[in-house]
């Protein structure tokens, strides 16, 4: 079919917002099938050999103390700092708006007043903008 019988059929179909694009370096059924056949041979020769790498990583990484160490370490500082973190953003105030699916805030704060304020200063902010 030509271009141009195609893309009227299509723009009756789709109307004003069809798109299109053309790869010329796109392939045909067969070739798909045999990059397709390929990819899952390889597919499978890559999980045999991912595995043998990470038992092979696991077994040196297991013998070494120094290792060990260091991820116990970092596994306590991670925990500690999310911990810190989820503590500074906790609020005692938290106001926003519902779209029944979603709760969307717009201010917290320490007190009813800390509230109306950042919601004051936001809108003033509009307002000259």
């Amino acid at each position: 079919m030509e271009r141009a019988v195609a893309l009227k059929k299509l723009g009756k179909l789709l109307g004003k917002s069809l798109g299109y694009r053309v790869d010329p370096k796109g392939l045909n059924a067969e070739e798909r099938e045999a990059a397709a056949a390929e990819a899952r041979a390889l597919h499978e020769q890559f999980k045999v050999a991912e595995e043998a790498e990470t038992a092979r990583r696991k077994a040196i990484l297991e013998g070494d103390a120094e290792y060990q160490r260091l991820k116990a370490e970092t596994k306590r500082l991670k925990e500690a700092k999310d911990t810190a973190w989820s503590k500074s953003r906790h609020f005692k105030f938290t106001v926003g708006t519902s779209n029944g699916m979603f709760f969307m805030i717009k201010a917290q704060g320490d007190s009813w007043e800390d509230v109306i304020e950042q919601l004051t200063a936001e809108q003033a902010g509009r307002k000259a903008a």
